[in-house]
């Protein structure tokens, strides 16, 4: 698995306060965390962590913030072959205020808006990641390795999107940008109102597999064109920035690793939640065997295979096998709650009745050129 991870990259401070932001007040930071940053970046060095080579192409600026971007990169194992360096404009900055009593985060971001400048890609990728922030130099990418497994992350609402939606096996969505593109609002009282958007999204992007993450809400996807809803795993939260970004490089290594899109959504809210119970977006991403124990401890249960004759079952003879869903079952069309079974938390995902448009099978480009 080689990975081309095209977008954003910056340095982001953090800063923990217990008080609410206003407007005509002076706030004193007593504490900050610094670390890199950015869409792209992050789901780079989650890749990078989790053992898998990893190349990150950007923009800098010829600063000391790009020192440390890069330096944060190498240490982690991603490849920076492909930073470029901007001589008229800085590296992008972000600055996070993270309310440590309402967990609520505070985000300013000062993006150079710098793009890539150089497009000659030399090494032979099978999976290209976009955040979308660098039209140009992604439909480059999408272009020359049209047979390697694409994903779009969605981080805002424009025409590009649309454009780079025709190259991408994957998109992944949250919510604000799902109701954007589907021009449709979700309404969580109203189950019927999460199909809705997601039929939208896959009218306008028909090639490609639709993930809408919902944050504290799970995730939603299809299988067997039945829209399913994915709850969240249920931890202490501490700060949700970068949680999409996790749940991005998360969903893409298992896709990678063939896993199929229903355990590669569960590994992704896996990893997506257990970053928010620690501080930063990058410092916070879990390692590769806490998801994989995670997902084994919770989601799979031992089947003991039968003996042979005489011979009593031991723990070394089991094979490990999905659980059953114990999630309630909505009709779309009211909205009702169809199951009498209560559910738990964690819990594989529920089925949501109502059909969506075929899908085309994955894993190679079908872009309409």
């Amino acid at each position: 698995m080689k990975v081309l991870c095209i977008g954003s990259s910056l340095l982001e401070t953090t800063c923990p306060i217990n008080a609410v932001i206003q407007e005509n007040q002076t706030i004193r930071l007593n504490e900050r965390t610094e670390c890199g940053g950015g869409h792209a970046g992050n789901i780079a060095y989650l890749l990078g962590k989790w053992g898998v080579e990893t190349y990150i192409a950007s923009m800098l600026g010829s600063d000391d913030a790009a020192s440390k971007i890069k330096k944060d990169f190498e240490t982690i194992g991603v490849k920076t072959d492909y930073l470029e360096t901007s001589f008229d404009r800085p590296t992008s900055k972000s600055l996070v205020i993270v309310n440590t009593t309402s967990k609520n985060k505070t985000v300013f971001e000062l993006n150079s808006n710098s793009f890539l400048k150089k497009y000659s890609f030399g090494v032979d990728f099978d999976t290209i990641i976009s955040d979308g922030n660098d039209f140009n130099a992604s439909v480059s990418a999408f272009d020359k390795y049209s047979k390697a497994k694409s994903f779009l992350v969605v981080s805002k609402v424009d025409k590009e999107i649309i454009e780079l939606g025709r190259y991408a096996n994957y998109i992944i969505f949250n919510k604000g940008t799902a109701e954007g593109y589907a021009n449709y609002q979700i309404n969580y009282n109203d189950s019927s109102t999460i199909v809705n958007v997601y039929n939208k999204l896959r009218q306008r992007f028909t090639k490609a597999e639709i993930v809408i993450t919902l944050g504290e809400r799970g995730a939603v996807y299809a299988v067997d064109g039945q829209v399913k809803i994915l709850p969240p795993v249920r931890v202490e939260i501490v700060d949700t920035n970068g949680a999409g970004d996790v749940f991005a490089g998360a969903f893409a290594y298992a896709i990678g690793r063939d896993f199929d899109l229903e355990k590669a959504v569960t590994y992704a809210s896996i990893a997506a939640s257990l970053s928010t119970t620690k501080m930063t977006s990058r410092l916070a991403i879990p390692a590769l065997t806490e998801v994989s124990n995670y997902y084994n401890a919770k989601f799979t249960q031992p089947t003991v295979q039968n003996p042979a004759p005489g011979v009593n079952a031991t723990p070394n003879q089991a094979n490990v096998t999905p659980n059953p869903s114990t999630n309630p079952v909505l009709n779309m069309d009211t909205g009702v709650n169809m199951s009498t079974t209560p559910t738990q938390s964690p819990q594989p995902a529920s089925n949501v009745q109502q059909q969506v448009p075929p899908q085309n099978a994955t894993g190679q480009n079908n872009a309409n050129k």
